[in-house]
């Protein structure tokens, strides 16, 4: 799970790229939604696979802190990227009722479907990334609370018999 998540988080670092072009319609990479977040995943799933490799409580602690951080994060992207598609279609259906021609409705078409379409893609992956953030975010609960109840055994010096 650690390295779907380091692999979505270049996927959605990668495909924010193209998406950062001028437009008249709102789209989530103008706030830079796409690169937090997908820097956010990256750094989460080598968090959890540096903590596998090296399970301390020190290393499952900041990842645990880290997985909260970026459901929180993850939450607030989910809204930006669903305000960016509704924009989407607001600005694409404005500019089809205009008076336009055939080719500037086809223009628009071309122009506004592809930034849709990877706005979902974008939705779908905080909210797949979302869902293992949240898995892996109760393991390293269950990880630290298994550490603390383990026993402690105290060697006592027994008095001599003299």
């Amino acid at each position: 799970m650690q390295v779907v998540l380091v692999m979505m988080g270049i996927g959605l670092f990668m495909f924010a790229i193209p998406m950062n072009v001028q437009s008249d319609a709102p789209i989530s990479a103008d706030q830079l939604t796409p690169f937090w977040l997908g820097v956010l995943f990256s750094i989460c799933g080598l968090l959890y696979i540096l903590s596998e490799r090296n399970p301390s409580k020190k290393m499952i602690t900041a990842s645990l802190a880290l997985s909260i951080i970026s459901v929180i994060g993850v939450l607030s992207a989910l809204v930006e990227f669903s305000r960016a598609i509704a924009g989407i279609y607001r600005t694409h259906w404005v500019t089809m009722y205009e008076n336009h021609t055939e080719e500037e409705e086809i223009y628009a078409e071309q122009h506004y479907m592809p930034m849709k379409n990877m706005e979902l893609v974008f939705f779908c992956h905080s909210l797949i990334g979302g869902v293992l953030l949240v898995v892996m975010t109760f393991f390293a609960r269950a990880a630290l609370r298994s550490s603390r109840t383990q026993a402690v055994v105290v060697m006592r010096e027994l008095p001599s018999a003299e």
